[in-house]
């Protein structure tokens, strides 16, 4: 019997267009999975990436942002994170990391994004068996250290997709934070994780939630995921955006901030807006050689805390789907999702994507 080949659209370079090429479907092991692609967004880390500001492995199949339904289950898997039964023709999602769960990171630590034999969805090679590690192709093959959850049939393939980067990512930089009810906070970034961290925020019953950047449309469209205030920052000084933060805060600045942007010479303006004790989460400079210059005697006298939040935990993509499932009447979470592309017009997907006309692309092979 032949073996059956599948689509990808594979990056072999930077700035290059990625090319439709054909691999072979793995044969499934025992505790993976094989899922039929249905969704995948288009994620910043992908741009930059394809731009070169992220080490990439070429060639590979970017992609991370997936939504699919199971092909086939490997020998013991049963059931997901959630202790939900799996069946073929369900649709999953799943972490964007496979992480083994034993070494010094993963047991000793409680930091699983950071496993020694860590393997990531869209940034590996594919030339190397099961070649399908990416969401742009008809089929992801899910390795047996991944945690995979079961999407709620009240999601559409579009509100679920970038759940298991975007938005899992903010709900661990919120639970870093500690965010309280009645609080303040300061999003720098209007991107698909500033659009999250705004109806997290409304959710958990902040007061106050200002969100800064340099695109009107989409301070414009934030409002309707929870922003109560948004500041166009395009030739602002610093001294005005801090009296304008304070001046929003009974001139105290805020509880928490959170950088969602990928600039990061906004990060010292961003500790400047907040309060004594105040906390300060960075997600957005996720590229070498982003520096920035504060001066660290701030951070003393004024208490600060700066927590640095890479990807999440399992926890967090369950969260992120339970907010989303009980919140989609109330947060226009489809708006965010801009097109949709076939696996031949990746290309031109790419190009909106780079565009910043979109919060999200989305790809459906």
């Amino acid at each position: 019997m032949a073996t059956k080949m599948a689509r990808a659209a594979v990056m072999t370079k930077i700035y290059g267009e990625l090319e439709i090429r054909e691999y072979p479907l793995p044969r499934v092991e025992q505790g993976a999975l094989l899922v039929r692609v249905t969704c995948c967004t288009i994620c910043g880390s992908d741009i930059l990436a394809w731009s070169g500001k992220k080490k990439a492995p070429f060639p590979m199949i970017l992609g991370h942002e997936i939504v699919g339904r199971i092909v086939k289950l490997g020998a013991g898997v049963v059931s997901d994170s959630g202790n939900r039964t799996l069946k073929v023709g369900d649709r999953i999602t799943w972490t964007i990391m496979d992480n083994c769960g034993k070494c010094y990171y993963c047991r000793g630590k409680g930091l699983m994004m950071k496993c020694l034999n860590l393997k990531k969805y869209g940034h590996d090679c594919c030339d190397d068996y099961p070649h399908f590690t990416g969401g742009f192709a008809e089929y992801c093959y899910i390795t047996p250290g991944t945690c995979v959850i079961k999407v709620p049939d009240e999601l559409t393939d579009a509100e679920a997709a970038p759940a298991n980067c975007a938005l899992a990512t903010v709900v661990a930089g919120w639970e870093a934070a500690d965010l309280k009810p009645f609080e303040n906070v300061l999003i720098q970034g209007a991107g698909a994780l500033g659009f999250y961290a705004a109806a997290l925020a409304k959710h958990y019953g902040c007061r106050r939630i200002i969100v800064t950047d340099i695109l009107p449309h989409r301070l414009e469209a934030i409002r309707e995921f929870g922003a109560t205030d948004t500041i166009n920052t395009v030739g602002m000084k610093d001294e005005d955006f801090v009296k304008t933060v304070r001046d929003l805060t009974g001139g105290f600045g805020v509880d928490a901030a959170m950088d969602v942007a990928i600039a990061p010479t906004i990060v010292p303006i961003g500790l400047k807006c907040l309060r004594m004790g105040g906390r300060y989460i960075e997600h957005g400079n996720t590229f070498p050689g982003a520096t920035a210059t504060f001066d660290v005697s701030d951070i003393v006298f004024r208490c600060l805390t700066i927590r640095g939040v890479h990807n999440y935990d399992t926890r967090h993509l369950q969260w992120g789907m339970d907010f989303l499932e009980q919140t989609r009447k109330t947060f226009p979470f489809e708006k965010l999702v801009v097109g949709r592309f076939p696996l031949e017009e990746i290309n031109q997907a790419m190009d909106l994507a780079r565009s910043g006309k979109a919060i999200r692309v989305a790809v459906v092979p």
